[in-house]
C-alpha cells in the first residue's frame, strides 16, 4: 500500500515537473488542427495561458496501459487510482477511450515504452519506425494527429529499449474522448511495475 502511494505521489510530481519544463523551454511540438467550435490542440503563450489562467481542479488522472491491440495499435487503459476513484468516470466500457468529465484546458502527457527487436530471420541492423497517434473524438467527428514519431536502428539478435512521449495542451469539452495508438504494436512495453506506458491528464483552467 505504501509503495502504491509512493508511486502515485511520484507521478503527480513528475507531471508537475514536466509542466514547468514546458513553460520554461517552450519546445513542445504537436500538430495544429482547426476543429469546429474552437476545440483544438494548440500551442499557446506560456504567459497568457499558463501563468495567469491557472485554476485549481480536482480533475487529474493517471492511467497505465495494460494491453495493446495487435489489430490497430490502440492502447487499453486502467486507472492506477482504482479503489480511490471510480474508473468508470474516466474510461468507457472498452477501456480504450478516455472520456473527459469537465470542459477546460488540459495538460496531457503520454509516454510509451518499446522493446525493440529484429525479426528472427534478420542478420543485420533493422530500421524500426515508432509512432504515437492520438484520436480526438468530439461529437460525431474524430480527429487524428501524430503526437510523436522516431526511427531507431536495432542491432540483430538484440532487444533495445526506446521511448516516445508527447506533451499536449488541449481544450476539451465534457464528453469529448481521447484514445492513443502506437506502432509497432507488438513491441509496446506494458509492464505494470514500474510503469512502462502511461498517460497523465490534469485540468489546468476552464478556458484559454
Amino acid at each position: 500500500m505504501e509503495m502504491a502511494h509512493t508511486a502515485r505521489v511520484h507521478f503527480i510530481w513528475t507531471s508537475i515537473a514536466l509542466a514547468v519544463i514546458l513553460i520554461a523551454t517552450c519546445l513542445t511540438y504537436f500538430f495544429l488542427s482547426k476543429v469546429p467550435e474552437c476545440q483544438r490542440v494548440n500551442i499557446v503563450s506560456a504567459t497568457e495561458s499558463m501563468l495567469f489562467k491557472h485554476q485549481r481542479s480536482r480533475e487529474h488522472w493517471l492511467l497505465k496501459a495494460h494491453s495493446c491491440s495487435q489489430t490497430d495499435g490502440s492502447l487499453m487503459w486502467e486507472n492506477e487510482w482504482e479503489g480511490h476513484r471510480n474508473e468508470s468516470e474516466i474510461l468507457d466500457h472498452t477501456g480504450k477511450w478516455i472520456v473527459i468529465q469537465e470542459s477546460g484546458v488540459y495538460l496531457v502527457y503520454i509516454q510509451v515504452n518499446f522493446k525493440l527487436k529484429t525479426h528472427s530471420n534478420s542478420s543485420s541492423p533493422t530500421s524500426v519506425e515508432l509512432k504515437l497517434l492520438v484520436h480526438f473524438n468530439y461529437g460525431e467527428n474524430t480527429q487524428m494527429f501524430a503526437a510523436a514519431h522516431d526511427t531507431q536502428m536495432v542491432n540483430a539478435n538484440t532487444v533495445q529499449d526506446a521511448k516516445l512521449n508527447a506533451f499536449l495542451l488541449m481544450y476539451m469539452k465534457s464528453t469529448n474522448q481521447l484514445s492513443v495508438r502506437t506502432f509497432p504494436s507488438d513491441m509496446v512495453n506494458i509492464d505494470s511495475r514500474p510503469f512502462s506506458t502511461y498517460i497523465t491528464i490534469l485540468k489546468w483552467s476552464d478556458s484559454w
